[in-house]
């Protein structure tokens, strides 16, 4: 009689978790968010042997006075430190994802970069009156990088057309949709301070979704 044991050694081996999780990342994940993401990972990935920011975060002084523009489209795709790797995957992975579901990924890809260079311009352009005001250098050294600023600006999009009497949680507060990304704001301003890069993303979302920015949207017709 054969022993049970040697049947069961002769099965299918056990799926690897780790292949599993990224098989269903690759399945379920649209085609911007996982780029998006697989470039914030890279980035974090890099800090530990230089500084991404260094190189391609938005900064006025390297931005427009050393004409690297690049950096106008780069800088959401720095991520230096894990906690921030953590929190822009939960954020993306949730709005990111939905969004991109019901836009399709053409268009969802166009307002990722009208978001980012809309936001990153008006950065630009506040940062340099700022020290033409001032004749203070560090509005030309400070820098705007990291997902959340584009990301608040998705955020603000879609919740802009939601449903008039909609909600969102934020941890145990329950917000209404329509002020649910100045809450995230109002939050992130408690903890790091105000960020004139976050404020403008916030501001650019609204604009977009109230159809204030409709000059800068690609028709369905041409996405397809």
């Amino acid at each position: 009689m054969p022993n049970d044991s040697n049947n069961s050694s002769n099965g299918p081996p056990a799926p690897n978790p780790v292949l599993t999780a990224y098989e269903s990342y690759l399945r379920d994940t649209p085609l911007v968010t996982r780029y998006t993401l697989n470039s914030i990972l890279i980035s974090f990935l890099a800090s530990f042997f230089f500084n991404p920011a260094f190189a391609f975060a938005n900064i006025p002084l390297f931005t427009i006075f050393k004409f690297q523009l690049y950096r106008i489209v780069t800088s959401p795709f720095i991520c230096s430190e894990f906690l921030s790797l953590f929190f822009v995957f939960m954020g993306f992975m949730n709005h990111g994802i939905r969004l991109e579901q019901s836009m399709g990924s053409t268009l969802f890809g166009a307002l990722f970069f009208s978001l980012t260079i809309v936001s990153n311009l008006l950065f630009v352009v506040i940062s340099i009156i700022l020290w033409g005001l001032t004749n203070s250098e560090s509005y030309l050294g400070q820098a705007s990088m990291g997902i959340w600023t584009t990301l608040l600006g998705i955020i603000a999009v879609e919740c802009s057309k939601a449903p008039e009497n909609s909600q969102r949680r934020l941890f145990f507060l329950t917000v209404p949709a329509l002020y649910y990304p100045l809450a995230i704001l109002a939050l992130f301003s408690m903890f790091a301070g105000v960020k004139l890069s976050y404020c403008l993303g916030v501001a650019v979302g609204y604009s977009y979704g109230f159809g204030k920015m409709d000059r800068l949207r690609v028709k369905e017709d041409t996405a397809k």
